[in-house]
């Protein structure tokens, strides 16, 4: 299954995540290459338990040596950041050459916050939220890896280009 497949599993089971990330870069408009998905979820018992039921159905595994249904565990998460310094929960699928979803345990701007600047974009004939152009600025900012400088320059260009707003008319 490939990213759009795992996306559109995600939609259709009425998981609610915000899409970030290099995908999301790109569907606001500068072209990069990624090779996995990144998400942060709404944390509740119901939404997880769809996301890894989708995620068990597509044969993902965790690459960390952890059940998948660990993320359900919120004590499990906060111990795994505090300890470990776990920002995502990485899942790959089975032939186990690439990540193909991670998922923000951690993210620097919040879930909720997240949802409520997303903007609405179409991949096929799914409808998802995205984060918006400032919200991926601030989620990239400081990380210190080069291609997220990158994306952040790119899209300062894009938000230009949009008379300074997110691209809401989407």
């Amino acid at each position: 299954m490939g990213i759009y497949g795992l996306i559109g599993n995600l939609v259709e089971a009425k998981v609610e995540f915000v899409l970030v990330g290099g995908l999301a870069v790109t569907l606001h408009g500068y072209r990069r290459v990624t090779l996995d998905v990144d998400v942060v979820l709404a944390l509740n018992d119901e939404n997880l338990s769809r996301f890894i039921d989708c995620a068990k159905a597509a044969d993902l595994r965790p690459v960390l040596p952890i059940p998948i249904d660990a993320l359900r565990d919120a004590e499990f998460i906060e111990r795994a950041y505090r300890e470990k310094h776990m920002l995502a929960f990485a899942l790959r699928g089975p032939d186990m050459m690439a990540t193909v979803i991670d998922v923000l345990v951690r993210p620097v701007v919040p879930y909720e916050v997240l949802q409520k600047n997303a903007i609405s974009k179409i991949i096929g004939v799914h409808r998802m939220q995205v984060a918006s152009i400032d919200d991926l600025i601030v989620m990239k900012t400081g990380t210190g890896r080069s291609k997220d400088m990158i994306d952040i320059e790119e899209l300062i260009k894009i938000k230009a280009s949009l008379g300074g707003n997110d691209g809401q008319a989407d």
